[in-house]
């Protein structure tokens, strides 16, 4: 997947957009919240990082952070149904904003599904 979406530069672009769209989109304010007191940078870095690896290329946050553990790693923070449907939101139009095929698009949507709904760890 990661070459058939162009690599890291088709990456790096989505998350910037994917953040951007987060940060200024009256509708992903819950989901934006939980980034409160984090350095948005970083968490744009490790989920570029994280993609790259997720997609098929290289093992970048492996490297860097070791394994993944989602659900490990998002537990202290509160992420309910609303903060995943509107994360799921931010996904959406970024992957709409790409040069992604939409045949890929909707197969990376429906893995961001799965792991949206994964890190759920509170009940709205």
């Amino acid at each position: 997947m990661y070459e058939q979406i162009g690599g890291w530069p088709v990456i790096e672009k989505l998350v910037d957009d994917f953040y951007g769209i987060m940060s200024t989109d009256p509708l992903a304010k819950d989901c934006f919240a939980t980034h409160a007191n984090r350095d948005i940078q970083e968490s744009s870095h490790k989920l570029k990082f994280f993609l790259s690896g997720w997609l098929g290329g290289p093992h970048l946050y492996l490297e860097k952070f070791g394994h993944p553990r989602l659900r490990m790693r998002h537990h202290p923070f509160l992420i309910g149904v609303k903060e995943a449907e509107q994360w799921l939101y931010c996904m959406k139009r970024a992957l709409s904003q790409s040069e992604i095929s939409i045949e890929l698009q909707s197969q990376m949507f429906g893995s961001f599904v799965q792991v949206a709904q994964m890190l759920i760890n509170k009940n709205d």
